[in-house]
């Protein structure tokens, strides 16, 4: 049997890639070890030297494994821990926020972070809160009106080294419907918004991680864009909804209830997907699942993975 250099070559990038944030997140590798990980950069090096050395022997396919396992370990090790490099520690000072506020209709949110956390939820009460702290005593701007809300990490202007790190915490009314925008270079944001009405939903991820989970949400549309950074959307079965999902060098996982009527028109480069193995069937230019047309609620997204991955209910579901 012949190898397939490249299928090796990428298979073993893909395991690596997806095996470094799943063992930090199970506690099996530390934050400061894959801190570190950007150190190994010349065994991509010392991989194309053994590619050039062994060539002409049955060993030719090792230099493409180092290269790609290293790649791997690096972009790996940058989606588990990308929240915590490049913002540095902060100052001695730790500044924070309290605001609250209401609208008194439909309203606009939109949130902006750069190197932190943030947590999005629906608030026990008809107002929005929004609680805020930094290291480097660089607080956030908060902006609002009686329709609209904008939190914005402090001095986007530039990163240093003791810009600090921020956390955030953000309650939004369900009893209005709200135009929601999160924004996260650098960051690690987890949504939970059961209970509100979204007349949309868009979430951009640059180097960090996006957890999104929808159920009991109402959402009409819904857009994620993922470079360089792990995101995963859990979607709503009582509700329709449309949109669409881009990954670029990244990874997407998908949850969604079997009652929901589910169509992916997607587009792939140098990408992997399960959306066979999870069941769905190919119709046309998509990819649906069985009785998509006789399901009651549907969910319509175009598609598109660069350099990444896309999992359909993935085993142990969306973390």
């Amino acid at each position: 049997m012949k190898l397939n250099r490249g299928r090796l070559n990428w298979g073993v990038f893909f395991i690596v890639l997806g095996a470094v944030p799943l063992a930090y997140h199970q506690g099996a590798v530390s934050m400061t070890t894959l801190g570190d990980a950007w150190r190994l950069w010349p065994l991509v090096l010392v991989g194309i030297g053994l590619g050039f050395v062994l060539s002409r022997t049955p060993a030719y396919f090792v230099g493409g494994l180092v290269v790609a396992a290293c790649l791997g370990l690096v972009l790996g090790s940058l989606f588990a821990v990308g929240p915590q490099l490049g913002c540095g520690p902060g100052g001695s000072t730790t500044g924070s926020i309290s605001q609250d506020g209401s609208f008194n209709g439909p309203a606009q949110v939109e949130l902006n972070l750069q190197c932190g956390r943030a947590s999005v939820t629906t608030s026990p009460d008809s107002q929005w809160h929004v609680s805020a702290s930094n290291t480097g005593a660089n607080n956030p701007d908060v902006t609002f009106s009686a329709s609209s809300l904008t939190v914005s990490s402090g001095d986007q202007n530039g990163w240093w080294l003791d810009r600090g790190d921020e956390d955030w915490n953000v309650a939004l009314p369900s009893g209005q419907s709200i135009g929601l925008s999160v924004s996260i270079d650098a960051g690690d944001a987890h949504v939970s918004l059961g209970g509100a009405s979204l007349s949309s939903a868009s979430f951009s991820l640059n180097a960090g991680s996006l957890h999104a989970d929808l159920t009991g949400a109402r959402v009409g549309s819904i857009a994620v864009s993922t470079n360089v950074g792990a995101s995963s959307l859990i979607l709503d079965g009582n509700s329709s909804v449309s949109g669409t999902l881009s990954t670029n060098v990244g990874a997407l996982d998908l949850c969604a209830p079997s009652q929901l009527g589910l169509s992916l028109k997607s587009s792939e480069s140098l990408a992997s997907s399960n959306l066979s193995s999870a069941g769905l069937v190919r119709v046309g230019d998509a990819w649906q699942t069985p009785g998509y047309d006789s399901a009651a609620d549907k969910a319509d997204f175009t598609v598109t993975t660069s350099v990444g991955s896309l999992t359909l209910n993935p085993a142990g579901g969306c973390k």
